[in-house]
């Protein structure tokens, strides 16, 4: 087969394959839309190829999912939800059965719960916390549910060979001898098609322009978005997928690459209100290895030394609940800066998020309540939610509890894990375990760092 595979094809031959393949079992398809080049390609694809079937023949469900990560390019993010709006009318008038779908991260695990919430320090490439809990994770439960509803799926995903000789690799090695779909890497009872791996990035966008777009949006929009990009985030499924962050159709607030092309190349493009995130951004990737900000444990209470013989410390484990108060200011701050008159309030964060980061920050002994403060030390209001009350100290008692364990001697963040301890059994009649937490706290390893500053164990 020649370099460019739609060139030298007849687009009614790529439809009658994909007709083929659609009615040869009745295992349902999940399509993954980023609302890239690639993905766009495939879902035309299926549209036009739908559409030319009979009635009878449409017998079952085509899911169209798109991942939204809760951080997305706001470029990227309108683009999208119109092109899913466009694509949902579409299959109604046309009686086609396609469902259109977002799929997002559960609320415990979004982006800013984890990195203001818990700390997790902003992703590098040895650590990309994100990719997991907002990519892979939802669009694979997504997957799963529908194996568990209908015993297998196909997923469809617009990978093509000629993007890399490690895509063409993995593509390979999963490929059924004599069969068009593969086996999934890491999903059970699950499958791969990939309608345009042949497609040369020539094909890919002679078909875009030459094509109409069956739901009615305008692929020179889309052409337009890729004007100085590097190329798109696809669905992701496995981690063998890179970073999106060189891409226009990633995550704006990536730190996994050391320039953000994407916001860079829109500001550059002529959307400067992008700025503020461009900046925030930049500040968050600076910061992200100051020893200052880091607190010297795990979140469990582990510690591990790094350092020579003579010169052992403490590694870097979370962000300190201080900087964390200070990541959440400044991002509200710049959510602050990106509102205009007359238009809808554009979020950042969401209050689910706010409300989330607030009772974890709370079991981290923030009994000040923080973030409703913080709120509305920027906005001058507290947030629009049902606010529960959760100060059991008031600062006074606070600032005293901080002068006596200073004066003992003693750890303050100890004295607020027992206390907390005892408030979350407050009111059982049998506290069954609170011996257990207790000794629990009393043994974490960031207390003990002396002895393990003079053992071996626990040296690198």
């Amino acid at each position: 087969m020649g370099l460019h595979y739609f060139l030298n094809h007849k687009k009614e031959d790529l439809y009658k394959n994909v007709q083929e393949v659609y009615k040869s079992d009745d295992r349902p398809w999940v399509v993954g839309f980023s609302g890239g080049k690639d993905s766009t390609v495939v879902v035309q694809i299926i549209f036009y190829a739908l559409s030319s079937m009979s009635k009878n023949e449409l017998t079952k469900p085509v899911y169209i999912i798109s991942s939204d990560t809760m951080v997305e390019n706001p470029k990227i993010l309108e683009h999208i939800d119109t092109q899913l709006l466009k694509m949902k009318k579409a299959a109604n008038e046309l009686e086609l059965p396609i469902h259109v779908e977002k799929v997002m991260p559960n609320i415990t695990n979004t982006f800013w719960v984890n990195l203001i919430g818990r700390g997790y320090p902003a992703p590098r490439q040895k650590f990309r916390w994100c990719t997991d809990r907002l990519k892979i994770d939802p669009a694979n439960n997504f997957i799963l549910n529908k194996v568990s509803e209908f015993g297998e799926t196909v997923v469809v995903l617009g990978v093509r060979k000629s993007e890399s000789s490690t895509r063409a690799q993995v593509m390979n090695t999963h490929k059924i001898e004599g069969k068009i779909l593969r086996r999934h890497t890491k999903l059970p009872n699950s499958y791969v098609y990939a309608p345009i791996e042949d497609f040369s990035l020539d094909d890919v966008w002679t078909y875009l322009m030459q094509v109409p777009n069956p739901w009615g949006a305008d692929n020179a929009d889309l052409l337009a978005l890729y004007q100085d990009s590097q190329g798109e985030c696809p669905l992701v499924i496995d981690n063998s997928t890179p970073s999106c962050g060189n891409s226009r159709f990633g995550c704006w607030v990536c730190t996994v690459v050391q320039e953000d092309k994407s916001l860079k190349g829109f500001i550059e493009s002529g959307d400067e209100w992008l700025t503020p995130l461009l900046k925030f951004r930049n500040w968050l990737m600076e910061n992200r290895d100051k020893e200052d900000y880091r607190e010297k444990k795990r979140a469990n209470g582990s510690v591990y030394l790094i350092g020579d013989e003579d010169n052992k410390r403490l590694g870097l484990g979370p962000y300190t609940l201080e900087h964390r108060k200070e990541i959440l200011r400044k991002l509200l701050e710049t959510e602050k800066q990106l509102q205009h008159p007359h238009q809808p309030k554009y979020e950042l964060i969401t209050v689910e998020e706010l409300k989330e980061i607030r009772k974890i920050w709370f079991e981290k002994g923030d009994w000040e309540d923080s973030v409703l403060a913080i709120y509305e030390e920027v906005y001058g209001h507290r947030p629009n939610w049902d606010i529960e009350e959760s100060k059991f100290l008031e600062s006074e008692d606070i600032k005293l509890l901080k002068k006596l364990c200073h004066e003992e001697e003693l750890e303050f963040e100890l004295v607020q894990k027992l206390v907390h301890l005892e408030f979350q059994h407050y009111g059982y009649k049998h506290r069954y375990g609170i011996l257990k937490d207790i000794n629990r706290i009393l043994n974490e390893e960031w207390l003990h760092f002396n002895q393990l500053q003079q053992g071996d164990d626990y040296a690198d």
